[in-house]
């Protein structure tokens, strides 16, 4: 006889709250997903916050976590402290009564202003803030920002810029992770450090490789502490800082060589952030999972089309599960199936308008998708072997 299923007790204190704070595109979607799958005993819920209409990282992270039971929060368009406050606070009220979750992650949106979370999360009975974590990239402030060092001096900040932005997210951290350390070299790597540690002396600093910190640094470790003469709440609005998002679907394929050379060549410096899903006339089995962050970008596999499988000729599927995915794609596009790109960008509204003009022109032409049909090949500059999600 099999002994009773053990269910575990109802917590019984204060919910437990780690924030994943930082830039767009700076790593909080990965660090998310590795404590997620490193944490797998505790009964977590998960804030997802998004600036976006795209519910990008929030898919992600449901993906990552199905079968769990983890409870899943998405607030997406707009930020947490800004637009979206009240949906912010109706959402702790209701993760505060319910006993069964343990503890709580909140993924900030790329474009938040923290003082306003921080002042709600800590005026809660019913909630400890634990670890508020800021993520910090590592590569692009090397590229954009001398190492960190454009973040110093205030005197010549605007206070409407990236730069303000990024010091904001900095200065209530009580951990401060390093992101894309594997691509520095040790002298930038301890540049940044400098700089952080005197934008925020009181802040652990870690550097970590996609995601990589040992939990006990972020989950229990209770290394928050309200500073003392904090100023008051400002106004947690990413437009601000001229930060917007739109969003691009079309079901057609990408041209593959004029999609490589447009984030090669031609990517504007006030486009922060792309992410989505697509698809390549050269690869027409695979999800790609579409990541940019500054000048940094990359794709990776999701898993193959529908409509992909679907048209295997070879045998794999059996009889019931070709009839499952038939029914499945009896409303979708004649000529692609499920196959479709859909594309988040954010950044600076000019750069945003000539990126999404110059986005368009890279998906296949008429004739290019007849060839595409006849089977004719193009040329593809990406790597051949992707990392999976």
């Amino acid at each position: 006889m099999s002994p009773p299923l053990s269910i575990p007790a109802p917590r019984t204190g204060p919910l437990a709250v780690t924030v994943l704070c930082g830039f767009l595109g700076s790593g909080k979607t990965t660090l998310l997903k590795r404590l997620l799958r490193e944490s797998a005993a505790r009964r977590f819920a998960v804030l997802v916050n998004d600036l976006s209409e795209l519910a990008v990282d929030a898919e992600l992270i449901g993906t990552a976590r199905e079968g769990r039971g983890d409870k899943l929060v998405n607030l997406n368009r707009g930020s947490l402290g800004g637009a979206l406050r009240e949906e912010f606070r109706a959402a702790l009220d209701a993760l505060e009564a319910d006993t069964t979750t343990d503890y709580l992650l909140i993924e900030t949106s790329g474009g938040t202003q923290p003082a306003a979370i921080v002042e709600e999360l800590t005026t809660r009975p019913g909630v400890r803030l634990d670890t508020f974590a800021t993520v910090v990239d590592g590569l692009n402030l090397v590229r954009d920002h001398d190492s960190g060092r454009a973040l110093l001096d205030s005197n010549f900040v605007e206070p409407s810029s990236p730069i303000a932005l990024l010091r904001a997210q900095i200065a209530p951290a009580s951990v401060l992770l390093i992101s894309k350390a594997d691509l520095l070299k040790r002298p930038q790597a301890e540049a940044i450090i400098a700089v952080l540690q005197q934008l925020n002396p009181r802040a652990t600093i870690i550097t970590m490789a996609y995601g990589s910190v040992k939990p006990e640094h972020l989950l229990d470790a209770r290394t928050f502490r309200l500073r003392k003469n904090t100023p008051a709440a400002s106004a947690d609005d990413p437009e601000q800082f001229d930060l917007g998002s739109d969003v691009l679907a079309d079901p057609r394929p990408f041209h593959p060589a004029r999609l490589y050379a447009l984030f090669n060549e031609r990517l504007p410096l006030g486009l922060h952030r792309s992410k989505g899903w697509l698809w390549l006339a050269s690869r027409p089995l695979d999800v790609l999972v579409w990541n940019q962050s500054g000048s940094h970008f990359g794709l990776e596999w999701s898993g193959t089309w529908r409509a992909a499988m679907l048209a295997d000729a070879d045998g794999h599927l059996f009889p019931d599960e070709r009839a499952a995915l038939t029914a499945r794609l009896a409303n979708a596009h004649p000529v692609f199936g499920d196959r479709a790109c859909e594309l988040a960008i954010i950044g600076a509204a000019r750069d945003r308008i000539v990126f999404l003009a110059d986005l368009r022109a890279c998906f296949c032409t008429e004739q290019e998708i007849v060839a595409w049909q006849r089977g004719e090949t193009f040329p593809d500059p990406w790597p051949k072997t992707i990392r999976k999600v």
